[in-house]
């Protein structure tokens, strides 16, 4: 699977989905698109499309409490740069993101919430006014000054450093050399390429054959960061400033309230800002500025992707408070979708892991809001119909808040060739079938499909499953490739391939002695993981912990006998899944897989306190637990009550909703605890929790 639609199926994944080895797979995807943005200036996928992955491992990792935070880290591993790295001397935090009227009021209560205890009445929120002002799309720098002179030059890089930069930034002309301000002071703002200059560079490198770059910010980016300082001036780039890292003491000296006086105060000191500057008194001010901007973005000549808003009284801040991430006295508003024309020049047909066999369009390469888009889904077979859509036409394609790549129409048809869906299996050419009243065509192939056996061996390796460090999908698609693994037996063996795999390009000897060590480790599994790691169509989780009861021995694996009827009296086992059980440890190739399995995993099988009593407080209820707890100064950690909760047969449920039974909170997790309020849902605490356990 390409990196663009592991993408696309990543963006169009609900949230409430997600599992716990996703974490993996979407941290490493991130990384890709960061190498492309940061070493390569080469992005495949928009800047919203990137917010949005981003946002959805914030997600995953407060959802599964991830102690090891990679969402706090920036991507911008500059593999090339032989620039020196500098702490900053206060971390350089990007903003949260919004795309619309609703979160934008979301936000002003939340500001409004955090400093309620310092406002008399809510009739005082009137006096929590905002500044707008441009959002640019560049790359972000501080200057460091001392006694009038320019000293020094950072870029953000990865919040905690950054680097020195400061001869490619002196040549930049709009930035002072020198100001007429003698004491400390650092300035943070973002370096920028004309629109025009950035034309001139693309049209001159066509003619000569060398780079193109797709957007003006990775142009920016490139530029500054050239060996050749004279390649930098060459590039014409500009500075605008917007914050200062010692902004409390710059506010003191200069005797100043709020921020839009400390920016308009760097204007006089020679810095150029945002043109657009606003001071809005309500958000729905705010709102009304935006909705009336128009036509501004396109009379300036330089890139911007929203505005930012941000609480004027800066004495506000410290209450309104921070996240690790971001600010919350301050918001991004992104500008909406845009729709686009572009041709179908081919389209190709693609196993997912479900079987489901899905067109993909490949497309005349568009720029959609600085990215250049050359493929789009089509869903399905039937989407394609109802759009009457073919191999040729022109189309019209639309990101939805600027996520999604999707034709929504055509717009020219050429009738070049029709969509068809494939009679044949593009990965192992077996005959397609289709399911009965339904869209879906898929491969019947469960065996020795390429595709199938590449997602099969990826879910097993998750960190659900066997839990496999230092070991990903692109690690999985290598080995099948150069023939390292064959099956899933094989992954359980790779010390035996340990100089077959160091032979290729990338690996070296301390990674594959971590992921030999990690493939070592994980030969110790619960029999209801090793159930589900097998991919038994439409057993999962719950499924697999309630046929765990079956599976007292290796015996019991090898010799299974249970019947369609024995099977479905257990709970929640329906009859297509009773046949899919069946199926799976009467298939041959199945059974030599799981007797060599079996001698080399260490499975920990069935025991008593397994058994399901149904009379158990918890028997298959849903239960959110809200991060941990303190009981008599000691910590007890959300993991230790999940387990807990499981062994007494209860689902943990990661967020409330109308269909949890119970939340075990905590008198410190208000938003939960309101939430479940407002939706009658049974709230118990940890003395509760605890009475309630076998």
């Amino acid at each position: 699977m390409d990196y663009l639609t592991l993408s696309i199926s990543f963006l169009d994944k609900n949230e409430d989905t997600f599992l716990l080895e996703d974490i993996n797979r979407l941290q490493k995807l991130i990384e890709y698109h960061s190498h492309l943005y940061y070493n390569k200036e080469e992005p495949i996928i928009s800047d919203r499309d990137y917010d949005s992955l981003f946002q959805k491992l914030v997600y995953l990792e407060q959802k599964f409490n991830i102690k090891n935070k990679q969402s706090l880290k920036v991507w911008a591993e500059i593999g090339e740069s032989t620039f020196e790295k500098v702490k900053h001397s206060r971390s350089m935090i990007s903003l949260d993101n919004t795309y619309n009227e609703e979160d934008l009021r979301n936000f002003d209560e939340r500001v409004y919430k955090n400093i309620k205890n310092s406002l008399v009445d809510r009739n005082e929120k009137e006096m929590i006014n905002y500044t707008v002002e441009f959002k640019f799309d560049g790359l972000g720098v501080e200057l460091i000054y001392d006694n009038w002179k320019l000293l020094q030059a950072i870029t953000r890089w990865n919040w905690i450093e950054g680097e020195d930069v400061t001869v490619n930034v002196m040549q930049i002309e709009n930035i002072p050399k020198s100001i007429t301000y003698t004491d400390y002071l650092e300035v943070r703002g973002e370096v920028v390429m004309p629109i025009s200059v950035f034309n001139d560079i693309n049209e001159k490198a066509k003619v000569e054959g060398t780079k193109i770059f797709s957007n003006p910010r990775n142009s920016a980016s490139w530029s500054l960061r050239m060996k050749n300082a004279k390649v930098t001036k060459e590039r014409k780039l500009k500075f605008f400033a917007y914050d200062l890292a010692n902004l409390e003491e710059f506010k003191i000296n200069e005797k100043i309230e709020n921020y839009f006086n400390i920016i308009k105060n760097l204007e006089k000191l020679w810095f150029d800002i945002s043109s657009y500057f606003e001071i809005c008194n309500t958000i729905n001010d705010v709102i009304y500025k935006i909705e009336n901007f128009t036509d501004i973005k396109n009379k300036i000549d330089f890139e911007i992707d929203g505005l930012v808003v941000k609480v004027n009284d800066i004495d506000l801040w410290e209450k309104i408070g921070f996240t690790e991430h971001h600010p919350k006295y301050a918001i991004s508003y992104k500008f909406p979708a845009e729709v686009f024309t572009t041709k179908i020049l081919s389209v190709e047909h693609q196993v997912w892991r479900t079987w489901t066999i899905t067109p993909v369009a490949n497309l005349d390469g568009v720029n959609m809001w600085g990215a250049v888009i050359k493929r789009a889904t089509l869903h399905n077979y039937e989407e394609v119909e109802n759009l009457w859509v073919k191999i040729g036409d022109t189309v019209f394609i639309k990101r939805a808040w600027e996520v999604i790549p999707k034709i929504i129409s055509v717009s020219v048809s050429n009738n070049w060739e029709n969509i068809l869906a494939p009679k044949f299996c593009p990965s192992c050419e077996t005959e397609v079938k289709k399911d009965e009243d339904k869209v879906r065509y898929y491969c019947p192939n469960e065996i020795d499909c390429p595709a199938k056996h590449h997602e099969k061996l990826t879910f097993a390796i998750g960190k659900q499953w066997f839990n496999i460090d230092w070991f990903w999908e692109k690690q999985v698609e290598l080995f099948l490739k150069h023939g390292i693994i064959h099956n899933i037996v094989d992954i359980f063996k790779i010390s035996d391939k340990r100089d077959e795999i160091l032979k290729l390009e990338w690996f070296q000897e301390k990674s594959v002695d971590n992921l030999i060590k990690s493939i070592k480790k994980s030969k110790n599994v619960k029999i209801s993981v090793f159930l589900t790691a097998l991919w038994i169509s439409w057993v999962w989780k719950k499924t697999s912990k309630i046929l765990s009861k079956l599976f007292k021995n290796k015996k019991n694996l090898l010799d299974f006998n249970s019947n369609l009827e024995e099977l479905e009296k257990l709970e929640d086992i329906w009859p297509e899944i009773a046949k899919n059980v069946i199926n799976y440890f009467n298939n041959e190739s199945h059974k030599r897989i799981l007797s060599e399995l079996i001698e080399i995993l260490n499975i920990e099988y069935y025991v008593l306190f397994n058994i399901v009593n149904k009379d158990n407080y918890f028997y298959w209820k849903k239960v959110c637990i809200t991060w941990s707890f303190e009981q008599n100064w000691i910590k007890i950690w959300r993991d230790d009550l999940i387990k807990q909760l499981e062994k007494n047969w209860g689902e943990f449920i990661w967020s409330v909703s109308k269909n949890l039974d119970y939340l075990l909170a905590w008198n410190k997790a208000w938003g939960k605890l309101e939430k479940a309020s407002k939706l009658g849902i049974k709230i118990i605490d940890l003395e509760e929790f605890i009475k309630k356990i076998k």
